[in-house]
């Protein structure tokens, strides 16, 4: 997915923006994250402003391609902030009801009263004994998980910010896991 994708989500269907991949997070990496260096400015796009704050509960919108991808344009889906899940009083991740199918991904999740940007979609929920696809449960990274490294990358092309969300500390990869921490290390019964 890429970060560039809420940028150009805003851009007229009929545009064609061109650029490559400057980092990408590696797989084993909890967050599924690229970004993308266009060719061109989007002059007259406006820039989302991020959020500071979240409030479970409040309404939030997903803007992105969806199930009929880029043939359809692109699409919003509405629906509420359910869960901020921290790690150490730090959210980690965002879980919406927003619908959001493949193609989504790389979206921004917005505050519908304050249009601030909340997030970048990330995933759905999958049963992988089915294939089945819970459009509404769906789980977004925290844009104050990305924006210190973008502002680092930003103002001095570096790059080390990114690098670090493939470093990400066990607890934050149990989370995107979608397991529980454990409470206390396991002991023996004997």
């Amino acid at each position: 997915m890429t970060l560039a994708c809420h940028f150009v989500s805003l851009v007229p269907r009929s545009a064609v923006i061109w650029g490559h991949v400057v980092f990408a997070t590696q797989e084993t990496s909890p967050y599924d994250i690229a970004v993308v260096s266009l060719e061109e400015d989007l002059d007259g796009v406006p820039v989302p402003v991020p959020t500071e704050h979240f409030h479970e509960g409040e309404a939030v919108s997903v803007v992105g391609f969806g199930v009929f991808g880029q043939a359809c344009g692109p699409s919003v889906t509405s629906g509420i902030l359910s869960a901020v899940v921290q790690v150490d009083d730090t959210p980690v991740m965002l879980q919406t009801t927003c619908a959001v199918h493949g193609g989504s991904s790389g979206g921004p999740l917005f505050s519908t009263c304050s249009g601030d940007l909340l997030g970048i979609v990330a995933s759905n929920t999958r049963d992988n004994n089915t294939g089945a696809t819970y459009p509404h449960l769906n789980f977004s990274i925290p844009i104050t998980v990305l924006q210190p490294a973008l502002q680092r990358y930003s103002q001095a092309g570096d790059l080390g910010g990114l690098r670090q969300l493939d470093r990400a500390p066990e607890p934050v990869r149990v989370v995107w896991r979608l397991q529980r921490p454990l409470a206390e290390a396991p002991r023996s019964k004997l």
